[in-house]
């Protein structure tokens, strides 16, 4: 049967039949009475070797992603950047307002649709973002790129049960997935590392405390930053007191 790909699809496969990705498998999808074929490639590509700009990147509701670039030559946070949250909370509100009344009548045929469209549409959006991260690192010299380890990030929330359905909803394993294939074929390394008071340490003097806005304010030092910003140094400092043997 012929196969329909779209343009960015039809590139990968191109690439494929000339011997620059390796077929590993095609399965095939049914959805609404329509066949979909998901092909998996792999390749091969050389990583930045020594990298020079570390690039901490922190995960959230509000903002969904906040890069900030550090040089280990010089610890001054460089050029920071955000993606806003807002366009997925929007969706998830909708499509839980839509699936409680198709519930209450009892189609649950149309709640297990609306709810494989919803994920469409947020992957959509989760792949875009990846894609600027990517970007955003790769205007700096040899990046690297860290985010927080993830696992066991619904045994940590501590919120409402309504909070925590929330959060379970963003996908931001998926999202760190997406980033690190797409830094890995630019040759960009992704670093995860501890994320113990990533969120709560001031970033200028290392004092812990508990955050309750969405600005940072430091007790001990007096530091008044972006919540999201502080915590993106923080991540991008662990590797950096790694390379430095523990020491800042």
């Amino acid at each position: 049967m012929p196969i329909v790909f779209g343009k960015r699809q039809r590139k990968f496969i191109e690439e494929a039949l000339q011997g620059e990705w390796e077929f590993c498998t095609v399965e095939m999808v049914r959805r609404n009475e329509e066949w979909y074929a998901h092909f998996v490639l792999k390749k091969e590509v050389e990583l930045i070797d020594e990298p020079e700009t570390v690039i901490g990147v922190d995960m959230g509701e509000w903002n969904i992603a906040t890069a900030i670039a550090i040089s280990r030559q010089n610890p001054k946070p460089m050029r920071g950047r955000f993606w806003s949250g807002v366009k997925i909370r929007e969706i998830r509100g909708k499509y839980t307002h839509i699936r409680r009344n198709l519930q209450r009548k009892k189609r649950i045929d149309l709640v297990r649709r609306i709810g494989s469209k919803e994920r469409r549409i947020v992957n959509q959006i989760l792949h875009k973002i990846a894609k600027e991260v990517v970007e955003y690192a790769k205007q700096f010299e040899k990046p690297v790129i860290v985010m927080e380890q993830l696992n066991g990030i619904r045994e940590n929330m501590n919120g409402s049960a309504k909070l925590n359905r929330r959060l379970h909803a963003w996908g931001f394993r998926k999202l760190q997935k997406y980033i690190e294939y797409k830094a890995n074929l630019e040759g960009i390394s992704i670093v995860y590392v501890n994320p113990k008071n990533t969120s709560k340490r001031c970033h200028r003097c290392g004092h812990v405390a508990q955050v309750d806005s969405r600005e940072f304010r430091c007790l001990k030092c007096g530091l008044v930053y972006n919540r999201d910003l502080n915590s993106a140094i923080n991540i991008a400092h662990v590797l950096i007191k790694a390379w430095n043997g523990g020491c800042e």
